[in-house]
């Protein structure tokens, strides 16, 4: 996979810096703006090359900033990890993520969960987007921000979560109460829908509460990411998490 941009490189070499394999920059890296990388890149020794402004443009797809990372695998933790990490503390939230498809969707949500200080984030492993080179620039390079689980099985990591002592909170295109009335000072296990169908029924029947957010008449739906984005704000401001 290959990470592109200073903010994301930064990023990946902040938080998951053993994935690292090699660096590619146009020019040096000697260059001001990659200060942070070139001392990341000094103290862990790490391949640099240096490629023509051509290479980068057929490495890339996208502005590259002229620097790129070659990342061997995405660092997913495991949901046991999470919860022991998480410990017994409330308020926590860990949102879940069922069959979203769409890369720029889920870089979308990594980038929200991030600014909302979302414990972490699961991913379905089957029929849903995995965390790849442009769900990382979608996500701004906050997909290394927020630890990622990927499951083969939503509704049984939704039970894990529950014996962990988490309540599950589905989200619903109606049907469920408003989302601002909904008590987030517990620990919350957010559930969206992927974009076509939603939450599915063995899903929602491990969802202990039920929320939707109301739209005025004639519009149907919101996009999975702008949802998540309104359902993580919205716990946030209600927990006074927000910066005044």
């Amino acid at each position: 996979m290959i990470v592109f941009g200073v903010h994301p490189v930064e990023e990946v070499l902040a938080r998951a810096p053993r994935s690292v394999e090699e660096l590619y920059v146009v020019g040096q890296l000697g260059d001001p703006k990659f200060e942070k990388i070139a001392q990341v890149a000094e103290n862990r020794r790490l391949s640099v090359r240096t490629v023509s402004a051509e290479e980068m443009d057929a490495l890339c797809e996208g502005n590259h900033q002229r620097i790129a990372a070659r990342v061997g695998s995405f660092p997913y933790a495991s949901l046991g990890e999470v919860i022991e990490r998480i410990g017994e503390r409330s308020p926590a939230c860990v949102l879940v993520l069922e069959q979203v498809q769409d890369a720029g969707n889920l870089g979308a949500i990594l980038r929200s969960a991030a600014a909302f200080d979302v414990d972490a984030v699961i991913v379905a492993k089957d029929r849903a987007a995995g965390v790849s080179a442009a769900v990382v620039r979608a996500s701004a390079g906050m997909a290394f921000h927020v630890p990622v689980v990927q499951v083969t099985n939503i509704a049984r990591a939704l039970r894990e979560l529950k014996e962990a002592n988490f309540w599950a909170i589905g989200t619903l295109a109606e049907g469920g109460q408003p989302m601002w009335e909904q008590d987030w000072s517990l620990r919350a296990a957010l559930v969206m829908g992927g974009e076509h169908r939603g939450i599915r029924p063995n899903v929602a029947k491990e969802c202990d509460f039920r929320v939707t957010i109301p739209l005025r008449e004639g519009v149907e739906s919101l996009n999975v990411s702008v949802a998540a984005a309104i359902g993580l704000y919205d716990r946030a401001r209600s927990l006074g998490m927000m910066p005044k």
